[in-house]
C-alpha cells in the first residue's frame, strides 16, 4: 500500500559560496526566515525525533537522472510535442546547482511536508519548489523509481492545464494542481538542486520526502515561458542530447 502528497510554491510578485553565506544576515528574503538560517542538523529536525530518519544522498548518478527527467520532458514540450502546448522560443537544459540542493537539505530535514518561507541564494532571488511525498508499507521501492514517480506526477498536470496559462500564469486559480508542471516547463528556470529524506512514520510507513529547488518561480501574471518557433531565440544554439533546448552555455537571467 502507497499513498503520495504533492506541493508547488509560487511567489504573487515578491521582488557566493554555500559556506560563506550567513543566511541569517543576507538581505536574501522580502518577508520570512530562509531556510538556510539555523536549519536542522543532519541527524534531522525536531519532528524527526524517534522516527529513524536518514538522508538520502543525492549522487552523481542520481543528479543525471533528475535532470534527464526534467530535460527530456522540457525538449517536448519545446518542440511542440506536448499537444496543445506552443513550441518555446528559448527554453533553458535544466543544470544542477548545489547551493539549490543545499537550501533543499535543509527542508527535507525537517521530516515536515510542507515548503519553506525562503530559499533563495544570493546567485537566485526568486527561487521556486516543488514537494512530493510517498508513504508505504509492505514493499521495497528504489530511490530512482521513486524519483521516476515523482517527475512524472508533476509532469501529469498539464492534462489539466490550459494553454492559457502558459501565456499568463493565473491569479487566484482554484482547479486542479499545475504548478508543479509549470514549474518544471518554466523557461526562465536553468538551475535545480534537490533533496531527499527517509523516515518512519507512526512505526510503519516507510516516508520518502522529495525537495527541489529551482532558480526561478512561477510569477502571477507572467508567462510560464514564451512561444515561438523552437529554439529561435537560443543564443548558443541548441543541445543535442535534447533538440529544442538552448546549449548548456545558454545563460539565462532568472528574474521577472
Amino acid at each position: 500500500m502507497f499513498r503520495f502528497i504533492l506541493a508547488v510554491f509560487s511567489l504573487v510578485g515578491l521582488i557566493g559560496s554555500i559556506e560563506s553565506i550567513d543566511y541569517c544576515t543576507a538581505n536574501l528574503c522580502n518577508g520570512g526566515q530562509n531556510v538556510g538560517c539555523n536549519p536542522p542538523p543532519l541527524s534531522g529536525g525536531s519532528r524527526c525525533y524517534g522516527m529513524s530518519p536518514a538522508v538520502v544522498p543525492i549522487t552523481a548518478a542520481l543528479q543525471s537522472r533528475i535532470l534527464d527527467r526534467h530535460n527530456s520532458r522540457r525538449s517536448t514540450i519545446a518542440t511542440g510535442g506536448l499537444y496543445p502546448f506552443p513550441q518555446a522560443r528559448r527554453m533553458a537544459t535544466l543544470q544542477w546547482d548545489n547551493e539549490l540542493a543545499s537550501q533543499a537539505g535543509h527542508n527535507a530535514r525537517s521530516c515536515q511536508f510542507a515548503h519553506d518561507q525562503c530559499r533563495n541564494t544570493q546567485e537566485f532571488r526568486w527561487s521556486g519548489q516543488n514537494l512530493a511525498m510517498k508513504q508505504f508499507y509492505g514493499q521495497t521501492l528504489s530511490v530512482e523509481s521513486l524519483i521516476d514517480d515523482f517527475a512524472t506526477m508533476w509532469w501529469d498536470e498539464y492534462k489539466v492545464t490550459s494553454t492559457a496559462y502558459i501565456d499568463r500564469y493565473p491569479s487566484n486559480y482554484v482547479g486542479p494542481a499545475i504548478g508543479h508542471f509549470t514549474q518544471m516547463a518554466s523557461d526562465r528556470t536553468w538551475k535545480v538542486g534537490c533533496a531527499m529524506q527517509n523516515w518512519i512514520q507512526d512505526g510503519l510507513w516507510i516516508t520518502y520526502y522529495f525537495v527541489c529547488n529551482y532558480s526561478f518561480t512561477n510569477i502571477i501574471a507572467q508567462p510560464v515561458y514564451v512561444r515561438g518557433t523552437t529554439a529561435s531565440g537560443c543564443t548558443t544554439g541548441q543541445n543535442p542530447s535534447y533538440p529544442g533546448l538552448c546549449s548548456v552555455n545558454e545563460v539565462v537571467q532568472s528574474v521577472p
